[in-house]
């Protein structure tokens, strides 16, 4: 096969995606997401440049926004349809996972109201009940527990 062939099937390997935005949208639409900015991803996801779940370096719009608690955003997020159980490939951490990191409580019930799953595990099959508890999160671990979380993960005496 030529060259010419092989870059052929590379680009049509891609998702269409990847060529459907520019950099500058990209930027702008990931900063809304981490500023919180609602009105701004809004725009992007009404104008169909980026899905509800993208998936950008391993990061849903979800995920990225629940890491830096922008309920507001979220909000705009779920109602969309986003996936409230997303893992990150690498940290296995979920949207649900991270607002518990932060004791970020509005965030954290919110996402449990919706529906998100306390028991999903992260690195290491450290359940996010286990974390909240190292961390000395009591009303982050009473709130996952009322929701069904179990903590039947990493049983070392400190997992996280």
């Amino acid at each position: 096969m030529t060259v010419r062939t092989w870059m052929l099937i590379a680009a049509l390997a891609l998702p269409g995606a990847a060529w459907a935005y520019t950099d500058d949208e990209q930027m702008e639409f990931s900063s809304a997401i981490v500023e919180g900015k609602p009105a701004v991803v809004k725009k992007y996801l009404d104008a169909g440049t980026f899905k509800v779940d993208e998936v950008i370096f391993g990061w849903t719009p979800l995920l990225s926004a629940a890491s830096k608690g922008q309920l507001e955003v979220v909000k705009l997020l779920v109602e969309r349809g986003a996936n409230l159980n997303y893992r990150h490939p690498v940290t296995k951490m979920t949207a649900v996972a991270h607002a518990t990191y932060e004791n970020n409580l509005p965030l954290l019930e919110f996402l449990l109201q919706k529906g998100a799953d306390p028991n999903i595990k992260m690195k290491g099959g450290v359940s996010v009940l286990r974390m909240a508890k190292d961390m000395g999160w009591t009303q982050a671990a009473e709130l996952l527990v009322k929701y069904g979380a179990k903590d039947d993960g990493c049983q070392e005496e400190k997992c996280f």
